[in-house]
Formats: structure tokens, C-alpha cells, sequence
């Protein structure tokens, strides 16, 4: 029988946007969330290249409601701060945004830091972006590891980047990464905009895939689960199977959400209680 445990899912605020980081986590405890996957987005955590927020100010606010901070996902998809920009300037930056990320990761209490490929310019040749995202994650991946931090890598929808937005890309660019410290997240939106499955993700990367952002499409859109045609029942019973343990990311972005965050909350969370199991609960 697919399975999971309540730990494993991992709330997200984008749908929060107009709400204020109290609001957010009153919603998501409520919910019944126990872990929470923060974007370093305003109005939830403020960061720039040069510093970030009082990081145990937000820890003890989430830890307070009976939850905790397990992964840390910097804003990364507009145009402020990107992994792949052919601008010096802008790429330096970029770099020290994402060092700054991993010491407030630390200071959350986050082990993982999503990040994706995005910020080549599509009129770039493509080994070039190629080439730079995988220069910037082997850049990246020792400040990373000062703080004990796994960097996760998601591919994402060809509207968002040229580079790293299939399956076949990432597992060569983290083969040409090559550092233990620079895995795979499996986004199950650019994976069925890519026409892929989470069996052939996890048939290609296995222990690689660290993290998920784990929601229902059309393929496209990131929908509450039941607003979309993914099949939540059997892409856990593949989780299952291959032995994944890691959290699942619940990144609901459509804007049907935004005036009613709280109830999307309580549906998509509703939608998992049937495969919930306790901890100390063996599996069969």
C-alpha cells in the first residue's frame, strides 16, 4: 500500500504570498504539516547577496508551532539572482546570494538547499549555459558543505530556462559536477511538462534524487493535489518502492489560491491522509 509519513511533507508559502509568515505557519500547523520547506521570498524571509533576516527569529516562530525548517529554497527563478547568468557582475552576485543561502540554511536548521539551472539567456549557446551551471554548482558546492548543506538541483519547464529541463540533462550535469554534495530534485511539474515518470527519474538517479517538489499538474501548473491528472496513489507507490525517505515539497503556485491559501492548505494536506502512517508505525 502507498505510504508516507506525516514528516515527509513539506509545506510551501508561495501560495502565501499576501499573508504574512505568522499567518503562513498558523495555516500550515493547522493543516497538519510538521515540516516546512521556506523560500527565502519576501514576505516570509528577506536575503540578498550581502545578508538575510534574523534566521532563529523565523526558527523559533515555525519550531514554536510543533514544526521545523527541513529545507531552505532561496528565490532563484527571477531575474534578481540566477545560477547561470552570462553577466560577471551579475553572476557574482548570484554566487554570493547563494553562499549567503547556505549559512542561513544552517542557521535554520535546513540540511538541503533547493536550487534549479535557470538564468542563461536563450539566445546563448547552449554548452555555454550547460557549462556554467555545472561551473557554479562545483563553485558552490564547498561553501555548501562549511555548513553541512546538500545542494538539490531541480530540472524546470523550457518556459523557464533552455538548460536542465529534462532528465538526461540532470544526470549529466550532476555527473560533471561530480561532487558527493550536489544531488537531484525531482520536480513532478517539469517532469510531466518533459513527458517523464518518477519510475524513470528514479530508475536513472535513485539515492541521487534528495528532495521533491511533489504536486499536481496538467502537467503544467503547480496544483493543489485533486485540482490536476497526476496520480498520487501510484507516484507514491514508486517513492515506495525505490525507498525514498526524503521530503516532499508541497509547491503550490497557481493564483486560484491566493485569496484562500489556508483552504488549499487543508485540501492538499486532506488529500495525503489516507497514506499517512505514524512513525513509530512499522511499514509492511
Amino acid at each position: 500500500m502507498a505510504h508516507i509519513r506525516r514528516e515527509q511533507l513539506a509545506a510551501i508559502g508561495i501560495h502565501h504570498l499576501y499573508h504574512s509568515l505568522d499567518s503562513m505557519l498558523d495555516s500550515q500547523a493547522e493543516a497538519g504539516y510538521k515540516t516546512i520547506e521556506l523560500l527565502g521570498m519576501a514576505p516570509h524571509f528577506l536575503m540578498d547577496h550581502e545578508g538575510y533576516q534574523d534566521a532563529g527569529e523565523v526558527r523559533r516562530k515555525v519550531e514554536d508551532r510543533g514544526m521545523r525548517i527541513a529545507v531552505f529554497t532561496p528565490e532563484c527563478a527571477v531575474y534578481h539572482y540566477l545560477m547561470c547568468s552570462p553577466d560577471p557582475a551579475f553572476h557574482a552576485r548570484s554566487m554570493e546570494y547563494f553562499k549567503r543561502g547556505f549559512e542561513a540554511a544552517e542557521e535554520l536548521g535546513a540540511r538541503t538547499l533547493l536550487t534549479n539551472c535557470i538564468g542563461g539567456t536563450f539566445d546563448e549557446e547552449y554548452g555555454r549555459v550547460y557549462d556554467r551551471a555545472v561551473s557554479s554548482l562545483r563553485e558552490l558546492a564547498p561553501a555548501a558543505a562549511d555548513h553541512g548543506v546538500t545542494i538539490a538541483v531541480e530540472s524546470v519547464r523550457p518556459e523557464e530556462s533552455r538548460v536542465a529541463t529534462t532528465l538526461p540533462e540532470m544526470v549529466g550535469i550532476l555527473s560533471d559536477v561530480g561532487c558527493d554534495n550536489v544531488k537531484a530534485g525531482l520536480d513532478t511539474v517539469a517532469m510531466g511538462v518533459a513527458g517523464e515518470t518518477p519510475r524513470q527519474w528514479f530508475e536513472a538517479l535513485g539515492d541521487d534524487i534528495v528532495h521533491c517538489h511533489f504536486i499536481d499538474g496538467r502537467p503544467y501548473a503547480h496544483l493543489v493535489w485533486g485540482d490536476g491528472l497526476f496520480p498520487l496513489e501510484k507516484y507514491l507507490d514508486v517513492l515506495n518502492e525505490y525507498g525514498y525517505e526524503g521530503y516532499l515539497g508541497q509547491e503550490i503556485t497557481d493564483g486560484r489560491y491566493f485569496d484562500d491559501p489556508n483552504a488549499a492548505d487543508r485540501r492538499n494536506f486532506d488529500a495525503f491522509r489516507p497514506f499517512i502512517v505514524d512513525d513509530e508505525e512499522a511499514i509492511a
